[in-house]
């Protein structure tokens, strides 16, 4: 549709941003009642960067706050930005 127009989604899409805050939040665990299990957390292989898509929020974190969510957002641009 945009086409006619001179749009090249290859050439003039750089990102797109899907926003969203859940209406709850994110689980944090609780420490003094769960045990703690080896390798990564769930978390950390959710948010995994997979191509040009890089997963951040405050669920990117597993903690409810809204500088995690910033926070997170921050890393995730970080991994877009670095070449490996």
């Amino acid at each position: 549709m945009l086409g006619p127009g001179g749009f090249d989604a290859d050439r003039d899409i750089l990102a797109i941003t899907v926003n969203r805050w859940g209406h709850g939040y994110s689980y944090m665990g609780d420490p003094l009642f769960e045990k703690g299990r080896p390798g990564p957390e769930p978390y950390e292989i959710a948010r995994a960067r997979v191509g040009r898509v890089a997963i951040a929020s405050a669920d990117a974190a597993w903690a409810p706050f809204t500088h995690v969510a910033i926070a997170q957002a921050h890393r995730a641009v970080g991994e877009l930005l670095d070449p490996d």
